[in-house]
């Protein structure tokens, strides 16, 4: 099938999410079809990755982790109250990208507001990709950064997040608590880094 957007109708008009119908047609052997896709999106409608793509996520993700004296691995694990579930979601510190942004700067400063962490020693985990591809043209990008210091983390008013630093053989038991409600994402990222570390001892 051969696919191509002939338009784009933005249906809302809300400050920081919208709801968009993409019309598509379809040629499917000697028939052409007609199809409506339903997409939400932090874009205008001018800046949509259907219509432009872009090497620039939306926001990172930042597994932070600490080496304590022994040698042992924790990771900054976040509880943070999510409207759209009505309950606390067990994540990792995360943000949207600034216009004057780099994954690095954003990953330092969203450590900082959201962990409470200084981090340096920034690798890339993962370059961007989508989190919902079938809901959200949202991309992120995965930083991971090493905990050199702690502050006071700086959330905005209506961030309901906590901050706690779990051994990781501790973290990966909680996988398997259903009182935990992990992000996807978070999950896999914490039994590759329980691997990865396990490694590089």
């Amino acid at each position: 099938m051969e696919w191509k957007l002939i338009d784009v109708v933005k249906e809302t008009n809300h400050r920081y999410l919208n709801y968009y119908t993409m019309h598509y047609e379809i040629k499917d052997g000697d028939k052409t079809k007609y199809y409506e896709y339903f997409l939400a999106s932090r874009h205008d409608e001018d800046k949509l990755y259907a219509l432009h793509a872009t090497t620039r996520p939306d926001g990172v993700i930042i597994p932070c982790y600490y080496i304590d004296e022994k040698g042992e691995y924790y990771l900054l694990i976040t509880s943070q109250f999510r409207p759209a579930f009505n309950r606390i979601v067990t994540s990792m510190p995360a943000g949207l990208m600034d216009p004057e942004d780099d994954i690095f700067s954003c990953a330092k400063r969203e450590a900082l507001e959201e962990g409470g962490v200084i981090i340096d020693n920034l690798e890339i985990i993962a370059p961007i990709g989508p989190t919902s591809s079938g809901f959200s043209d949202e991309i992120n990008a995965i930083v991971m950064g090493q905990i050199v210091s702690f502050a006071s983390n700086k959330l905005e008013e209506f961030e309901d997040i906590s901050v706690k630093l779990i051994k990781i053989e501790d973290l990966l038991k909680m996988l398997d608590d259903p009182q935990y409600f992990f992000a996807l994402n978070v999950r896999l990222l914490i039994k590759y880094l329980a691997l990865r570390f396990k490694y590089e001892k």
